[in-house]
């Protein structure tokens, strides 16, 4: 997973449609936050991630 991330690049890369989260409607607090990760790290890299391959502004973007 690429390591150096533009301002601008958690929020194209890591904002989830509509249906994406339609699948986190049932899931709440860190629950939530994991799943949705996992769903978009799968979605760009076909695998699923180990905690050190996601990166900190995806994070921050996602839990902010």
């Amino acid at each position: 997973m690429r390591r150096e991330w533009e301002i601008e690049d958690p929020i194209e890369c890591w904002t989830l449609d509509e249906e994406e989260l339609a699948l986190l409607a049932n899931k709440s607090g860190a629950t939530r936050l994991g799943f949705g990760l996992m769903l978009k790290f799968f979605e760009l890299e076909a695998r699923f991630p180990r905690r050190e391959d996601l990166p900190r502004p995806a994070v921050e973007f996602m839990a902010g």
